[in-house]
Parts: C-alpha cells; sequence; structure tokens
C-alpha cells in the first residue's frame, strides 16, 4: 500500500514538473510560433524568380504600434488585432518568410552586404467573417524601402481566392484557417515586391 502511495506521489509529481515547465520555462517557440498547434506553413511563390544575382542585407521593422492601423489601404475589413498574430513575435516570422523566399528565389542573404531592403509591418490580421457561410481573409500590409524608392503592399486574400493555399470547401478548424490565410497574405505581398524587383522598377 505504501509502495502504491509513494508511486502515486511521484507521479502528480513528474506530472506538475513538465507542467510547470511547459507554462513558466518553454523550450523555445511553439511550432508555429505563437500558440501551440498546427505547424505554421512557409507557402512558396505562386511564380518562379529568379535572383541569383542579388545580395541583399534584410531589415525588418514592426511599426504596428506605432502607426496603430485600423483599416489596411486595399480593404475596408478593420485590424481587431484580437488575432494571434497580433504578437509580437509575429515580426519574427515575417523575417524568416522574407529569408525564405528570397533563398527559394537564389538570392543571398548578407548583413554585410550594402544593398539593403528596409521591410516594414504595418499591420497583420486574420479574420472570419460572414454567418453560417463564412470567409476567411488574411490581411497583410508591408512597407518596403529598396534604393531609395518606398512603396506600400497590401493584401486582402480569402479562401475564395485562386491563390488561396486552401479552398472555402476545405474541412479545417477556425484556428488552421486563419493561421493558413494569414502565412498567404504574407507570401501574397512579398510576390508584390518581387514582381517589381523582377521588372527593375527600383533600379
Amino acid at each position: 500500500m505504501t509502495k502504491m502511495i509513494l508511486i502515486i506521489l511521484l507521479t502528480l509529481f513528474i506530472i506538475k514538473s513538465v507542467s510547470a515547465q511547459t507554462i513558466l520555462f518553454p523550450t523555445g517557440m511553439p511550432e508555429h510560433g505563437f500558440l501551440p498547434g498546427k505547424k505554421f506553413q512557409y507557402y512558396p511563390t505562386i511564380h518562379k524568380y529568379d535572383f541569383s544575382a542579388r545580395k541583399l542585407r534584410v531589415e525588418v521593422y514592426d511599426d504596428r504600434q506605432k502607426l496603430n492601423l485600423t483599416t489596411p489601404h486595399c480593404s475596408d475589413i478593420e485590424f481587431t488585432n484580437s488575432s494571434e498574430f497580433a504578437n509580437p513575435g509575429c515580426i519574427y516570422k515575417i523575417g524568416k518568410y522574407i529569408d525564405t523566399l528570397f533563398k527559394q528565389a537564389g538570392a543571398t542573404i548578407d548583413v554585410t552586404s550594402s544593398d539593403t531592403l528596409q521591410v516594414r509591418l504595418e499591420g497583420i490580421d486574420a479574420r472570419l467573417i460572414g454567418f453560417g457561410f463564412i470567409r476567411a481573409h488574411g490581411l497583410c500590409q508591408i512597407k518596403m524601402k529598396y534604393h531609395n524608392i518606398t512603396k506600400t503592399y497590401c493584401v486582402d486574400i480569402t479562401d475564395a481566392d485562386e491563390h488561396s493555399p486552401v479552398n472555402q470547401y476545405a474541412f479545417v478548424t477556425r484556428l488552421t484557417a486563419t493561421r493558413i490565410m494569414a502565412s498567404a497574405s504574407i507570401r501574397e505581398v512579398i510576390e508584390k515586391f518581387f514582381v517589381d524587383l523582377k521588372i527593375e522598377r527600383f533600379d
């Protein structure tokens, strides 16, 4: 009997310790960067780009708190800043997304390069709009400064759009839908910049 009590107490102690470590001593960011759950996906660009001749220094800034935008330039849907993407850690996802897509296009990211791209996150959100039939939206607005030219790129992508990674009839949870569309909106903004870079609008 005593042995059984000791085993129970030891088990409870281990469970409590593991719980404490999960909450108080995280061993890094959760899979998708904010909350436990499905891994955050980095979607490739829709079209192919070749920037193998470019070596860039990329500086990423978070201007959301300073600007406090209520709506993006390209949509009348408001930023509620109530999704997980309101977390300040979101800026690291933006940086990794840029790094990932530039590398896929053959560009070299080099902190010593004098060819600098400034990336300023002005707003990002994921919204579920509608009653009964709900549409998932990804909203992203980023200002890019490159070669003394500054341009703001804005996207409101939904699960019904051609470039959406998931279609409107897909069976996914609401949280997964918002993560997918927010990720897609970041991809769309970066690709808009890629289009301008390809046709040398900055040169």
